[in-house]
């Protein structure tokens, strides 16, 4: 069976917290299934911020290690707050657990 986590491409997030989403969902899925799809949601999110400043034009006075930096963690604190809320994902994601839940 394809392993869901690792239809994204995870090269900023260490690789522990991939394992341990994934060992949540395995041995406790009622209890962590919701936390998992919340988590897989943000770093969805986090990816798709992160792709879209790729896009934008790096010849400004601003670009420099320190300002990248700072809008990483931007970044990252934006998706944690737009998965509070949500853009669907976390119901799809809980779904394709439940579903593997009933084939294994």
């Amino acid at each position: 069976m394809q392993n869901n986590l690792s239809l994204l491409n995870i090269n900023s997030y260490p690789a522990k917290l991939v394992d341990d989403l994934k060992y949540q969902v395995k041995i406790h899925p009622n209890k962590y299934a919701l936390e998992t799809a919340k988590e897989v949601e943000s770093i969805f999110i986090y990816m798709l911020l992160k792709s879209m400043r790729c896009s934008l034009s790096k010849e400004n006075l601003l670009d420099n290690n320190q300002s990248r930096l700072y809008t990483e963690i931007y970044d990252e604190k934006i998706s944690k707050e737009l998965t509070k809320k949500g853009i669907g994902l976390t119901n799809i994601i809980l779904n394709q657990i439940q579903q593997k839940k009933l084939y294994t």
